[in-house]
């Protein structure tokens, strides 16, 4: 019985304690989140409540784009901890090298990115569908960041984010309006981008999927892989190829003789060792993805090639059975490894491409490179979903001209040196 009475008061202590977080929430109470690395710094912020907690996935690494910037690009898992819809009206991210930031805007703290508007909105993506947006009490969401830099600044050692949020409270719970909290401190890897060799030759090469913001399609593949969330996608892109008359395909949609650059030849990227490979999957019917697939079956014919220092290059979508490599072979830089596809989950034929930090497709981080060599034409305006149903590409001049050592982004076109 004694045991009994001691659970109900605990019990009783806890709703009390609830109640008054949700009443300091509900008073609009402000404050800086204990979250993610107040051991890093001398001056720990004192506890008080906050309305949301924002804890980054891993931490942010520089590339230096085709547009010039450097770009520090990373995620945040955010969980709106109040029994209020949450809505964030502005996102201001803060250089954090000298300590923990302060909820007051007029503070000395350097804000390097602001996110508003539509740019913020973009930038939120459920973990469900159809995206949500604002956040439901108690739910999570993720932010897809991309801060950019000047070519030669200096660059922070840590970030924090200070969120200003509006509450629309539940029935029942005291009125809120808004609330500004700083939360997810992010360190900054202090790392370069490997420099690699190009994965094909020719021009009209559409880097699709690509790199760095609004949030592309690989950029927001943050994959739930062995309890816990991997990131093997932020720096990825897929490769298609325009022709002359800068189309994807002349001929049925639904037959690969339709794209000229089907069977292309796939190079590796660096001196290594292929450490893994799949081969034998077929060829999938474009424009449709296939249904059903594994995990594994989902990659279609694949290499991965230990690059070393940590890396790991991985090229996906080949056609069955033209893999000139088995595992253990040691490849040269500009090999042919295979022959462009569309097996796996894949709706048309492309070259997937992505430097990892180990050498599993899916529960390995994706880390920077960038190319030693190449040149874009322009990057291309219209919507990639009309030229996959047979409209000419419209490409503007942006960062047109040669590139050394820097990453393309997303809809460049661009033209690789010839092997």
């Amino acid at each position: 019985m004694r045991g009994r009475l001691t659970s109900t008061v605990r019990a009783r202590r806890v709703l009390v304690a609830v109640a008054a977080v949700v009443a300091s929430l509900a008073a609009g109470t402000n404050g800086v989140s204990g979250v993610a690395g107040a051991q890093d710094t001398e001056k720990v912020p004192p506890p008080v409540w906050t309305s949301l907690v924002a804890t980054p996935i891993t931490s942010a690494r520089p590339v230096l784009g085709a547009d010039g910037r450097i770009h520090l690009t990373y995620e945040l898992l955010v969980t709106n901890v109040s029994p209020s819809v949450m809505t964030f009206d502005r996102l201001e991210t803060l250089d954090a090298s000298k300590g923990h930031a302060d909820v007051n805007t007029e503070s000395g703290s350097t804000v390097v990115a602001t996110l508003e508007g539509a740019d913020l909105e973009a930038a939120t993506q459920s973990l469900g569908r159809p995206n949500t947006v604002p956040v439901g009490p108690f739910q999570v969401t993720r932010l897809f960041l991309d801060a950019t830099f000047a070519k030669n600044a200096t660059l922070p050692t840590a970030l924090e984010h200070r969120f200003q949020i509006t509450l629309e409270p539940a029935a029942g719970t005291p009125p809120v309006t808004s609330a500004t909290v700083v939360s997810g401190r992010t360190k900054v890897a202090n790392a370069r981008a490997v420099v690699v060799g190009p994965p094909l030759a020719g021009p009209r090469w559409v880097d699709s999927g690509g790199c760095c913001f609004p949030p592309s399609y690989h950029r927001t593949a943050t994959l739930p892989i062995n309890g816990k969330f991997a990131v093997p996608e932020r720096f990825a892109m897929d490769f298609l190829q325009l022709n002359p008359e800068n189309k994807l395909y002349a001929g049925p949609q639904d037959q690969l003789s339709s794209y000229a650059y089907q069977g292309a030849k796939v190079l590796a990227v660096a001196d290594g060792t292929v450490v893994d490979l799949q081969d034998g999957r077929p060829d999938e019917t474009p424009p449709n993805f296939p249904e059903g697939y594994t995990l594994l079956e989902a990659l279609g014919n694949f290499v991965v090639v230990d690059i070393g220092h940590g890396r790991f290059a991985f090229s996906t979508h080949f056609q069955p059975n033209t893999l000139k490599v088995k595992v253990g072979d040691k490849v040269r830089r500009g090999q042919v490894l295979a022959l462009m596809g569309n097996s796996g989950n894949s709706d048309a034929p492309h070259l997937h491409f992505a430097i990892l930090d180990g050498p599993s497709p899916f529960s390995s981080y994706s880390l920077p490179f960038v190319f030693s060599s190449f040149t874009t034409t322009g990057t291309i305006t219209n919507a990639i979903e009309d030229i996959q149903s047979g409209a000419a590409a419209e490409i503007a001049p942006a960062q047109a001209g040669p590139h050394r050592n820097e990453l393309p982004l997303e809809n460049d076109v661009i033209t690789f040196p010839k092997q």
